[in-house]
This record gives C-alpha cells, structure tokens and sequence, in this order.
C-alpha cells in the first residue's frame, strides 16, 4: 500500500469516527472498539472478521488477562496487542499492555481510546518505546508513519523497522527544527576535534570555525532541493503547512474548486493534476507536512469533490 492510499484511507476513517465522537456521548470501550477500531484496522488493510488475522480477546499474562485485539503474522504468532480505552481515559499509558505483550512476545503494542493513537516498541526488558503518537485528526497526514502497522506487512519484522525508521527520522527533524544551536554547537565541537584535538584554540580560531561551519551549513542548506525558492520568493521552510481540514467547497466556483477556510482568497482546483495543485498552493505560499502528506492531501480532496484519485 503506497502512502498517498493509507492517507487516502485514513482521511475517510477520520471523518467517519469523528462523527461517532461528536454525536455519541459517554462511548464505552466496547463502542469504542466496534466503531472505531475496527474501522481504523480495516484502513489498515487488517480483516477484522479474520481471526488467523485479527484475534479479539487474545489472552496474555495470565487467566483472566487478555488484550482486546492482537494482530497475528502468517504463522499465527500475536505482533501487534491492542489494548482500547474509553474517551477520556489515557490514550497513551501503555504499561499494562508492555506486560502483556511481553509475556506473549508481541513487539508492538497499540494504545487508543478513539482520540488518541499511541504506538510502542516493545523489546526484552527495555523501556517501551514510543514509536508515534497522534490523535485521531492527525492520521491522515502522517500516514507514512503508520505504513508499517499495515496488514502488507503482517507485523514483520521488516514492518517494524520501516516503523521505527520513521519514528526516528520524524524525531531527529523535530530535534533540528527545535534545537538548532544546540545541533550548531555539537557541529563546530566536532570540527574544534578534527581541527585542534588537544583543544588549544585562541578566541580568533575559534570564531573562525564557527563562522566556517555556518558557512557550510547555509550552502548545503540552499543546495537542498526541498529548500528551494518558491515561485512567490519564499523558501521552502516559510510556507505555511496546511491540511485537508483547511479547505473546504468554493461556493461560487465550479465543481473541484475549493477555498482556504483562513483565507477565501486563496483557492484550488483539484481538476487540476497534482503537480498543478503543489504549484498553486506554492504560488499562494502553502504546503503540505511532506512529499508523502501531498499525495494522501490531493487524493482526499479529490474524493470530497466527488472526483476520482488522479485526474
């Protein structure tokens, strides 16, 4: 399953499981598992019915333990326990699940109460490890880091490693984003070692590596096509992130045409083709999360205008 499908995928699940939140009050867990988990597995490409598949109940850690759902490979063997909350209830406290999964060996454990979906890496006596957490709004732009939950991969080792590449990927872009002088400074202190390992250096040398580095750091930055200028002059980094749920029908527009809830003026016609649409919301200084994001971001809103996937 590409991501732009997945994304695809979970922008429906998304719009149906909201609905149930909003118009249903006080869910129980059980509701919570029949109306939006189920329906979350299956945008996963999981077969709820299947039970070589998907095992309701599945029993871990003792008599009368058991997680709400385990997620089998081919061997039948549990990969993924699934323990569902109320709303209202931690949708991320995971160590009940951890012990569970642990006692059956299962490598992963999912935690949801509907809003909230977290994902954790359980590996011997290690701390668990979160993998992702994101609330039930945020699925549909990062589908990327849910492709290896996917039934594809039947919770396989190779799915796990495709989770985890992109939990640290995803942390190490939001460590840059967020500490970038602290990322500067271990920089130059490497370069300090390369230049002057006894670590004699005057002011003068000093500031001249550090001037250096920054130096380097603005030209490898400027040569990274994602940071390119956009046809409106601004960078890559200062375009707005924008998501499906900013836009909506344009009234006075044709079939396809939609506007930018924050701003009536900037509109898109989804008729067009995908790179036609990246343009215009480049030209009107928007963007989506990611290369990844875009695809599940166009496919969605052409769904909404009734249109097929690709033009």
């Amino acid at each position: 399953m590409e991501a732009s499908e997945l994304s695809r995928r979970m922008a429906d699940f998304y719009l149906v499981a909201n609905e149930t939140l909003r118009d249903v009050k006080d869910l129980t867990e059980q509701q919570v598992t029949h109306w939006i988990v189920s329906p979350f597995l299956v945008a996963l490409g999981w077969d709820p019915r299947d039970k070589k598949q998907v095992f309701p109940d599945f029993p871990a850690g003792g008599p009368g333990q058991h997680a709400d759902y385990a997620l089998l490979d081919a061997q039948g063997r549990p990969r993924v326990l699934i323990d569902v909350r109320r709303p209202g209830e931690s949708g991320t406290e995971s160590d009940e699940a951890v012990r569970m999964a642990r006692a059956v060996e299962a490598p992963l454990v999912l935690v949801t109460n509907g809003q909230e979906f977290s994902l954790w890496s359980v590996s011997g006596n290690e701390a668990p490890t979160p993998l992702t957490v994101l609330t039930l709004k945020d699925l549909p732009d990062n589908a990327e880091a849910l492709l290896g939950l996917t039934a594809e991969y039947r919770g396989s080792d190779t799915g796990i490693q495709q989770l985890r590449r992109v939990a640290i990927r995803q942390a190490v872009l939001q460590l840059l984003e967020e500490n970038s002088e602290r990322t500067f400074d271990a920089l130059t202190s490497w370069v300090r070692g390369q230049v002057a390992p006894n670590g004699n250096l005057d002011d003068l040398s000093e500031q001249a590596i550090r001037d250096a580095t920054l130096l380097w750091l603005t030209d490898e930055h400027q040569t990274m096509p994602a940071f390119a200028p956009a046809s409106d002059r601004l960078k890559h980094s200062e375009l707005r992130i924008t998501s499906i749920r900013d836009w909506e029908a344009f009234p006075r527009g044709p079939p396809g045409t939609l506007q930018y809830r924050f701003d009536t003026s900037k509109t898109l016609d989804v008729r067009q083709s995908a790179r036609e649409v990246r343009e215009a919301l480049r030209n009107q200084g928007l963007r989506t999360a990611s290369q990844t994001a875009f695809g599940g971001f166009y496919a969605s809103l052409r769904s909404r205008a009734g249109l097929p996937p690709n033009p």
